[in-house]
């Protein structure tokens, strides 16, 4: 079992396309773990809080960018901003949702060394964020 687990934390150090291509690389996440993740213990007693922060960690959201990959015949763009919705919006700009910090885009982001504890914030304060509710229409 420990060698399986080394062995999984290898391959997703070395290789991007074992861990995806949107996986959202929170520094949280280095030495990822099955048994003991720091995401569990936050969210393990709420299972919609789980499900948004794995939908917003693995950009599979039910948002304007997943739905231009797998359903180009429905809406994309945010209904409050008029430009396309996708996980960048939604944590970045989008008038909709509250926030505390200021950065221009992803990487800015994930740089911030509270970028987990923010995004833990954030989906906290924002209950909507990343769910079906909040989906263009």
């Amino acid at each position: 079992m420990v060698q399986l687990r080394a062995d999984w934390r290898e391959e997703y150090r070395r290789s991007p396309t074992y861990r995806g291509q949107h996986f959202l690389r929170l520094k949280v996440f280095d030495s990822p773990s099955h048994t003991s993740s720091p995401a569990l213990q936050a969210y393990g007693g709420s299972k919609s809080t789980m499900a948004r922060f794995c939908r917003a960690v693995l950009n599979h959201a039910p948002l304007g960018s997943y739905r231009r990959r797998f359903f180009p015949n429905e809406p994309t763009n945010c209904t409050d901003c008029g430009v396309l919705q996708d996980r960048a919006h939604v944590l970045l700009k989008c008038q909709r949702y509250r926030r505390w910090w200021n950065c221009r885009g992803e990487f800015e982001f994930l740089q911030r060394v509270s970028a987990y504890r923010d995004l833990t914030s954030f989906l906290k304060a924002n209950e909507s964020a990343f769910t079906f509710v909040d989906a263009p229409s």
